[in-house]
């Protein structure tokens, strides 16, 4: 822990107090200078705007059609160790190979989904519109992970007792009444965890954009890592990216103090 977090974390923190650079003479401190220069600018903030976006929507939509899956394995309908293999494929594989992979599907010239949106007479290029390109990395994203939202839920269902289900069927409940007044209060704690889990995985979000849009169009995709990557190894300011990643990890306190306070860790 001390080799590959606690001095790693520590030397960060000094690098964004610092003045190390490309063009620099030695490191010198130079305390709140490259935050007030790199963190508080409107390149900055737009990136965690669009970070924030991805990490709202991403949730929305991999918790919704991660219950579903989920709801549908639960009840262990013919086939369903099958589906369950198929769907969890995609959170085995690497996210670099998935991000490339899908970035040729929706090459604009080779891709295979607009030679299918081609046959309708659909001609679009989702890495030239600002939110068709934050579309395709939402959904490769969300592609990637639901399966894990999906196992997570799964196994919180697994152990709902069938007594209350049993009651409210007696009573007539429906599938929504089932679903608002006891699953999701008995899933809550599962369901807490998981989102702070993907919550924490979007905000550092960095290979799937990286691999499909590099932050384009213009920075309609670009991510406080991407920024943080592109001022540290392009640009080579080393401390006004130290300065983004420790402003990120900071801004992302209360939610890792929130997944201690309900793991127990």
């Amino acid at each position: 822990m001390l080799a590959i977090g606690l001095i790693p974390i520590g030397y960060a923190v000094w690098l964004s107090f610092s003045d190390l650079g490309l063009y620099s003479n030695g490191t010198h401190f130079v305390g709140f200078d490259n935050y007030v220069r790199s963190v508080f600018t409107p390149r900055f903030l737009g990136t965690l705007g669009t970070t924030l976006g991805f990490v709202v929507v991403g949730l929305i939509m991999q918790f919704a059609l991660g219950y579903l899956l989920a709801s549908a394995l639960h009840r262990q309908l013919r086939g369903y160790q099958i589906a369950r293999t198929v769907l969890l494929i995609p959170m085995l594989l690497t996210p670099v190979v998935v991000g490339l992979i899908w970035q040729f599907m929706f090459n604009p010239d080779l891709g295979i989904i607009n030679a299918v949106l081609g046959v309708f007479g659909v001609d679009l290029n989702f890495f030239a519109d600002p939110l068709l390109a934050r579309g395709l990395v939402v959904l490769v994203d969300a592609w990637m992970h639901i399966p894990f939202v999906m196992l997570m839920l799964v196994a919180g269902m697994s152990s709902v007792s069938d007594e209350p289900l049993e009651a409210a069927a007696l009573d007539g409940a429906g599938w929504w009444q089932t679903t608002r007044y006891i699953i999701l209060p008995a899933l809550a704690p599962v369901i807490m965890v998981t989102l702070i889990v993907r919550c924490i995985d979007i905000v550092r979000i960095f290979d799937v954009v990286f691999t499909t849009t590099r932050g384009g169009p213009g920075t309609s995709t670009e991510t406080v890592s991407m920024l943080s990557y592109a001022t540290t190894f392009q640009f080579y300011e080393f401390s006004d990216g130290a300065a983004m990643s420790v402003a990120l990890a900071v801004l992302m306190f209360p939610v890792y103090f929130l997944y201690i306070r309900l793991t127990k860790v």
